[in-house]
């Protein structure tokens, strides 16, 4: 069972710019959770992508993916 509209906020911690994805560290839960652009919020002219370091508030859910306890279904820079 799939638990969703969890949110939380975070710290990219690894963002692969050639394949799309990467990781966020959740500030309040040992979860780390898996991020495709395909889920970063921009408007329709920005490229979406992610920074290591960068701060995000990030809905998510789980069960996860590719080995990740939890997957982003929403991620918005702060």
């Amino acid at each position: 069972m799939s638990d969703q509209g969890l949110q939380d906020t975070g710290v990219v911690k690894i963002w692969h710019l050639e394949e799309g994805w990467g990781t966020i560290a959740l500030d309040h839960t040992d979860l780390t959770v898996w991020v495709h652009f395909s889920h970063i919020v921009a408007g329709p002219t920005e490229y979406r992508s992610l920074t290591p370091g960068q701060r995000v508030r990030c809905h998510y859910e789980v069960p996860g993916q590719d080995g990740y306890p939890a997957r982003a279904v929403e991620v918005a820079t702060l």
